[in-house]
């Protein structure tokens, strides 16, 4: 039996792996305002883990809640690509941006996806407000990505 706390683990582990991702990226930028957008973007990661962490500690929902349908919590495991995040040590910046953007969608999308088929109203509150965070994720990488590419126009 599968319940809402469990699905708060899932959700921790994957903005575990997000964190990783950012540091990796703070790493092999090299000018310090791309240093400072990886570590804004991993200081929002732990942000939410302390926040889901915070989440099940605190009880704010009922945790026992059973999720009856086993696609969803699968669906969380796999949010963001993988359960574990390989970086290879030969990535590059742009690398790292492109896995982000692709990482923050799927989440959204799976979230999303998993909170239309939930039937319990504190998993759907949950899983919708985890589909929000991914969307603003994917926005800020995306919007950076075009500026280090140089592919914003008159939106500047």
């Amino acid at each position: 039996m599968s319940t809402l706390k469990d699905l708060l683990n899932v959700a921790i582990k994957q903005e575990q792996n997000s964190q990783k991702l950012y540091r990796k990226g703070m790493d092999i930028a090299q000018d310090e305002d791309s240093k400072k957008f990886f570590k804004r973007l991993h200081d929002e990661e732990v942000e939410h883990e302390k926040m889901l962490y915070n989440i099940r500690e605190t009880e704010l929902y009922d945790l026992d809640v059973e999720i009856k349908d086993p696609e969803l919590l699968e669906m969380a495991r796999s949010s963001h690509g993988s359960d574990d995040l390989y970086l290879p040590e030969d990535l590059s910046l742009q690398d790292v941006l492109e896995m982000a953007m692709k990482r923050e969608n799927t989440a959204r999308l799976r979230y999303e996806k998993a909170a239309a088929l939930a039937k319990e109203d504190e998993v759907k509150e949950l899983l919708s407000n985890l589909a929000r965070e991914e969307e603003n994720h994917r926005l800020h990488v995306e919007k950076y990505y075009k500026m280090h590419k140089g592919l914003f126009g008159e939106e500047i």
